[in-house]
């Protein structure tokens, strides 16, 4: 094989690998997923519960670039490691929370109360090196039909399944007017793009989404009644990544062993 057809097959494995990765993560079946309304608007009007028990407007707790976190505090799959993340890039992003930005977690489970979210913020900020900008992270709940009009309003799409919930994973960026700026996959996050969606947040401007590798880790099995992590589509990712970096080893190994022997 010539260094010209390695390099066509090369970008035919990045290209495939490329589209699987950024295939939209929503799962058809159980409607589960984020719908991106990105130019569009979240609902101003929805009314949560503070730490202090009061209730509030969406419309003024959001007033600079805002991370939109939805989750519930009793989850047994990806919300704790996703607040970690949350955490650890406050800690780590060249901003200052409170004055430069805002970071808002909201119970998507109208059972929760707000002593769960609470002893959830604890926890986070005993590990946290900003600790004192970190008590500006805010934690909300809210009642059924509140939390209907702001996850319809985002786009974030989730079920019931028995005690538990299958629901997407990542962060929600929100202009100061509340346009929905980008949606930010996973569970870990570089502090490098925290900064940039809030500066583009900042200025009203729409991004693409990111970061989708591990936007719903876990699935339902219904036969074995639990949630499961979905190693089928975090490993096809890794294979193919493995699999052209051997085919890359190969294919120069070769071409260097026939130079030496032509010469």
């Amino acid at each position: 094989m010539n260094l010209s057809k390695t390099f066509i097959f090369l970008i035919i494995c990045l290209t495939g690998l490329n589209s699987y990765s950024q295939t939209p993560l929503f799962d058809q079946q159980m409607q589960v997923g984020f719908e991106e309304k990105q130019g569009q608007y979240v609902d101003l009007g929805v009314k949560l519960v503070n730490e202090s028990g009061d209730t509030v407007l969406l419309k003024n707790i959001i007033t600079k670039p805002t991370i939109l976190n939805l989750v519930y505090f009793q989850c047994a799959g990806t919300c704790s490691p996703l607040m970690w993340g949350v955490s650890k890039f406050i800690d780590g992003v060249d901003l200052k929370l409170g004055k430069d930005y805002e970071v808002i977690t909201v119970s998507f489970d109208p059972t929760e109360g707000i002593r769960l979210g609470i002893d959830k913020k604890a926890s986070y900020l005993s590990t946290m090196e900003k600790k004192e900008e970190g008590k500006n992270w805010l934690f909300f709940v809210s009642d059924s039909a509140n939390l209907a009009r702001l996850t319809k309003s985002v786009g974030f799409n989730y079920q019931k399944v028995n005690d538990q919930f299958v629901h997407p994973t990542g962060l929600i960026a929100l202009a100061a007017d509340g346009k929905i700026i980008r949606y930010l996959r996973g569970i870990d996050f570089l502090p490098f793009d925290i900064k940039i969606t809030m500066v583009e947040a900042a200025d009203g401007k729409i991004g693409p989404s990111i970061n989708r590798l591990l936007a719903v880790c876990y699935g339902y099995d219904s036969k074995g009644n639990q949630f499961v992590f979905n190693v089928t589509r975090v490993s096809a990712i890794v294979i193919s990544f493995i699999v052209v970096i051997i085919f890359l080893i190969l294919a120069f190994t070769r071409i260097k062993f026939n130079t030496k022997s032509n010469k």
